[in-house]
């Protein structure tokens, strides 16, 4: 394959001629830089990066002729080694918000272009210097509906309080996410939580600890043991629930209150195939794109227009990221903090 360099179509081109259905492989083609060799994306693996293989990777080539390469464990490590040594082998990385913060302060991403990505004011929250927000999910109090009835937690003052609410508990085994619980079930108001008062969000975590029956490190457990009764409420994401009420399992999840969790996509600095990574990182920004992934994943879409193009059934069960209840996770706060904050964490379960 030869490299070509026609001028790149706008956005919303782009985005007119998919929503208009008529976006053509060929067309298509005309309007992307085609690499001479692929771009390699860095993922997660599971179920969330084989729906995104369908929704956004798969498609992508077949309609830019650019091809993708799929590998898996985006380790920070592993990028600044190849940042510091000019020996590129990534190209694109997607990311957890604090992974996200960790290597934009280390200078590992490459600055976002202008024009190629929509407003602030067409998504629901903003991008980062050199990251792409491409989803949401939420951090939620699970249970099982034919054993609990109407007897379970609907906040996460609840979920904390084994005396008015008894029950055996399953909470995760890392500090982020438990600190926020923490001090939101200590009565700090949502619109008040950062900066986190860390004395407080351990004197709230010793409360809960004698209710607590698992710690739980693998994510499929807080459904597993959830399941199999070996607890009654599960701190787990709403993604889990889905999938596992959609197969039959007796789960659903509080929609009163949740911490909201953003993914990013980003571009490692020195890249040589830089335009095309961006632009693959753009295609995730298609409105009917992110449509799609949010009905197959349970995904908060992040673009505004995608939300009338999923279906309603499906938005009905989406945590509401404009819930003064719920809490956007500030992944910046943690930065600095994290490697004490952890360790803490590790004695304090120690104890």
């Amino acid at each position: 394959m030869t490299k070509r360099n026609p001028k790149f179509a706008s956005r919303r081109t782009f985005l007119k001629l998919a929503g208009a259905g008529i976006a053509a492989p060929a067309l298509l083609r005309a309007t992307y830089t085609v690499a001479a060799e692929p771009i390699t994306y860095v993922g997660w693996g599971g179920a969330a990066q084989e729906v995104a293989e369908k929704i956004f990777i798969k498609p992508f080539m077949a309609e830019t002729g650019i091809q993708v390469q799929v590998v898996n464990g985006p380790d920070l490590a592993k990028a600044k080694g190849q940042v510091d040594s000019g020996q590129i082998e990534w190209d694109v990385m997607d990311l957890a918000g604090d992974v996200m913060a960790g290597g934009e302060k280390a200078d590992l991403f490459a600055e976002l272009p202008k024009g190629l990505f929509p407003s602030q004011d067409e998504l629901t929250l903003p991008t980062r210097k050199s990251g792409v927000p491409y989803m949401q999910y939420a951090g939620v109090m699970a249970y099982s509906p034919s054993r609990a009835g109407d007897k379970y937690p609907r906040t996460f003052k609840d979920f904390f309080d084994g005396q008015a609410l008894p029950g055996r508990r399953g909470m995760r085994t890392f500090v982020g996410e438990q600190l926020e619980m923490a001090l939101l079930a200590d009565g700090v108001a949502p619109a008040s939580l950062y900066p986190l008062d860390v004395d407080r969000g351990f004197k709230s975590l010793d409360k809960v600890k004698p209710f607590v029956a698992k710690w739980i490190d693998q994510t499929q457990q807080t459904i597993s043991l959830l399941q199999n009764n070996e607890i009654d409420f599960s701190y787990t994401y709403n993604g889990r629930v889905e999938k596992a009420r959609q197969s039959g399992v007796d789960v659903d999840f509080s929609r009163d209150q949740a911490l909201i969790l953003t993914e990013y996509l980003a571009v490692l600095k020195g890249s040589p195939r830089i335009d095309n990574a961006m632009k693959f990182i753009a295609y995730y920004l298609n409105p009917e794109r992110q449509a799609q992934f949010s009905e197959a994943y349970n995904a908060i879409p992040v673009v505004k227009a995608a939300f009338p193009l999923v279906k309603p059934e499906v938005i009905a069960r989406l945590p509401d990221v404009k819930n003064p209840a719920n809490v956007v996770l500030n992944d910046s706060w943690w930065l600095d903090r994290q490697i004490e904050l952890v360790r803490r964490f590790k004695e304090w379960l120690a104890t």
